[in-house]
Parts: structure tokens; C-alpha cells; sequence
């Protein structure tokens, strides 16, 4: 098989290099890695994938795991992220700062909220349908679009740099402002998490669970709150909208 030259890798050839990281540090039982983009990248011999690389780095991540330092912009040599070993298939929901117990109980009042707001912008429109939406996986993907929607907007009408329109460069580049207070910027970070499967090779089969969705859902209104309340997504010139 030819190699592959530095120009032509691809996002796959980053995540099976993070695997096979991954796995070496697992196999000494460690608990934790820390990879920082620019080591990623000089280890594959790339050469001008470092904004794909970053990319890679946002998308691997689970619940729980950390990022320790972000460049501005989103995208640089610096992005430090912490993953959690080992790294299993499924959502590690246990592992959100999100009790249990408040998300079983607030099903109804999610449902009122969602569809409250689905008036308050147009980019919420469809939030009424997807609170009552029966299949739990066609509501979650539908969900973290529209917060991924949302992001790209804040940064649009904030005047928020970013070095591409990936999610987690979006939402890494939100951070940096502190336009978000940390809760809203958890929350934001969490639908993002849930949302992306694919590439940490998680079946769509864990996002068809009522559960899922609940925190989805949970964490997208203590975010959609937040932007609400600061207008992040209004002109200046508009009247600010009360729920």
C-alpha cells in the first residue's frame, strides 16, 4: 500500500492515531491522556493540517473529558484536551455534573420551556416539534443542530473570531470571550458532545435511549437561556425579547 503523503491525511488517519494512543496508555493503566494538537500533528508528519487536527481532537472528546487549554480562534498548536481512559463505546452521562434524579423529573417542564421558546427566534422554531418528538434520536441530532446553529450565530453576531465553523471550534472560541458564564458554556460544550458519535465510533443506537435526550435537552435550555437573557443572538437594534 503506498503511503499516504503528509498533505493528503485525512480526519480518519488522526483518530486512529489517537486510538492507538489511547490504547498504549490504557495498557499501562493509566487513567487519563493529555494530547496537545501540535505533538498530534508533528507525529504524523502533517503539514498544514493542523485546523483538521484540532478538529479531531474537539470531535474525540467524551463527557468528562477536559480542555485545558484552547487557543484563540479555536484552532492552534496549544489545544491541550485530557481524554479519560479507557475509552468505551456509549455516552458517559454518569460522568456530567447533571444529577440523575432532576433529569427523570423535569420532563413536562422541559417540554413547556422548549416550546416557550421555540417563539422567542426564528432559529428555535422547530423546538416545539422536537420536545414531542416520540423518536428520541431524530429529537437529539435535530437538537444539537440547532445548538450548533445557534453557536455559529453568537459568533457571527458578536464579532467572534473563529478559523473554521466546526463545532468544537465554534464553541472553544465562545469560551475565550467569557461571553458565557461557565455553566452556560458546560452546557453548550455537553449538547456538542452528545451530539458527535461518529467519530468516537459510537453507534447512533446510544443517542435512540429517552435518557439521552433528557440531558440533551436539559442542558440545551441552560444554554438557550443564557443566550436569551444576554440577546447574544439579536442586532442591537431590536427590543429585547422576554419569555
Amino acid at each position: 500500500m503506498t503511503e499516504k503523503k503528509p498533505g493528503n491525511l485525512t480526519a480518519a488517519d488522526f483518530y486512529h492515531a489517537m486510538y492507538r494512543r489511547f490504547d498504549a496508555a490504557a495498557e499501562e493503566g493509566e487513567p487519563a491522556l493529555e494530547i496537545t494538537a501540535g505533538d498530534l500533528h508533528k507525529s504524523l508528519k502533517a503539514a498544514n493540517r493542523l485546523s483538521l487536527c484540532c478538529n479531531c481532537l474537539y470531535d474525540m472528546q467524551n463527557i468528562g473529558d477536559v480542555i485545558l487549554q484552547a487557543p484563540s480562534g479555536g484552532v492552534g498548536a496549544s489545544l491541550l484536551i485530557r481524554y479519560a481512559l479507557p475509552r468505551e463505546k456509549g455516552l458517559h452521562l454518569e460522568k456530567s455534573i447533571y444529577p440523575s434524579v432532576l433529569i427523570k423529573s423535569q420532563s413536562e417542564m422541559r417540554t413547556r420551556q422548549m416550546e416557550e421558546i421555540a417563539s422567542v427566534h426564528p432559529i428555535f422554531r422547530d423546538l416545539g416539534m422536537i420536545a414531542r418528538q416520540k423518536k428520541s434520536e431524530v429529537s437529539t441530532r435535530k437538537l444539537c443542530d440547532i445548538t450548533e446553529a445557534t453557536a455559529e450565530l453568537i459568533c457571527r453576531m458578536q464579532k467572534i473570531r473563529i478559523d473554521n465553523k466546526k463545532f468544537g471550534t465554534v464553541c472553544s472560541s465562545i469560551g475565550r470571550t467569557g461571553i458565557l458564564s461557565p455553566e452556560g458554556l458546560y452546557a453548550l460544550d455537553f449538547v456538542r458532545i452528545i451530539g458527535n458519535t461518529h467519530a468516537r465510533k459510537i453507534p447512533d443506537a446510544y443517542l435512540m435511549t429517552p435518557e439521552v435526550f433528557a440531558y440533551a435537552a436539559h442542558a440545551f435550555l441552560i444554554f438557550a437561556d443564557e443566550v436569551v437573557d444576554k440577546r447574544l443572538i439579536w442586532k442591537k437594534s431590536e427590543e429585547k425579547i422576554n419569555l
